[in-house]
């Protein structure tokens, strides 16, 4: 990884590997809208000839460095130097690590049935989702785990392994994958959880569209094949760093057909906590 290198990338280019284009300039340099939150006016400046940013939202600036380190939640140099070497498609040198082992959890005696469980029933009404919309989408799965009984909404993927959430436990069931609500429709929905595929359902959003549910953005790369068989991707995913950069990411592979609906909710963590937000009377208006 060459440090030099590094140091000599433009910053509107880095910008542009992450997504975001110049919507202005001024004598001294271009506006952009921040990279790493959400914005109605761009106050993200950049002064190309000093390879310096400022952002006036929030007093913040610096360098290349800085701004990847801001962007990625990494500190360290080394960490935010192999960021940017990543973004720009630069070869990065690994040293050799040892893979530490991990024990996976062990399911055993897993049963899938229809959902009935009152308490996740309650747990799902509880975050705006109702009994008819999760039973439609939803199972529930019982299962032993380090000898100990356990219970949960299951939500299958395409590889027949299963989401699991209570009010006291996110994980999965292996093998992990996408999962796609396939209905012919031209244009598809994309989720980064089931939760938010949910309750893109009670809000009526999901009418005549397919939808992909990517069970974590780590699944991107899984989901792209699928999503470039539609003309229009609609995007409803989490409103942090790792949520813009898979949109980022989409939008580098499929272009325009990539539309970004989380100005929806640029008040909310994300679609679920969107609805959530509801009053009661609102809420009871929403297609069931």
């Amino acid at each position: 990884m060459d440090i030099d290198a590094i140091k000599g990338i433009s910053l509107v280019d880095f910008l542009h590997r992450l997504g975001y284009d110049p919507t202005g300039r001024d004598s001294k340099g271009l506006w952009f809208y921040a990279p790493y939150r959400n914005e109605r006016k761009p106050s993200f400046h950049v002064n190309p000839r000093k390879g310096v940013w400022f952002d006036f939202g929030t007093g913040e600036g610096g360098d290349i460095f800085t701004l990847a380190g801001v962007s990625s939640g990494r500190t360290d140099f080394v960490e935010q130097a192999r960021y940017i070497a990543e973004k720009m498609d630069m070869p990065v040198a690994e040293p050799y690590k040892p893979v530490q082992f991990v024990e996976e959890p062990t399911f055993e005696n897993v049963v899938i049935s229809r959902l009935e469980s009152p308490a996740l029933l309650r747990y799902l009404a509880g975050r705006g989702i109702p009994k008819e919309i999760a039973q439609r989408y939803c199972v529930q799965v019982d299962y032993e785990l380090h000898g100990k009984r356990y219970y949960a909404i299951g939500f299958e993927n395409n590889a027949h392994g299963f989401e699991l959430r209570n009010p006291f436990f996110k994980g999965s069931y292996p093998p992990k994958n996408i999962t796609r609500i396939s209905g012919g429709n031209p244009r598809c929905n994309l989720f980064e959880g089931f939760i938010d595929f949910l309750s893109a359902e009670r809000l009526g959003y999901n009418d005549g569209n397919d939808s992909v549910v990517l069970n974590s953005v780590a699944n991107v790369g899984k989901a792209i094949p699928v999503l470039a068989e539609y003309p229009l991707i609609l995007c409803y995913l989490d409103n942090d760093t790792a949520g813009r950069a898979a949109v980022a990411r989409l939008r580098r592979e499929l272009g325009d057909r990539v539309s970004d609906k989380s100005a929806l909710y640029p008040d909310h963590k994300d679609l679920n906590d969107y609805l959530q937000s509801l009053t009661p009377k609102k809420t009871s208006k929403l297609k069931l």
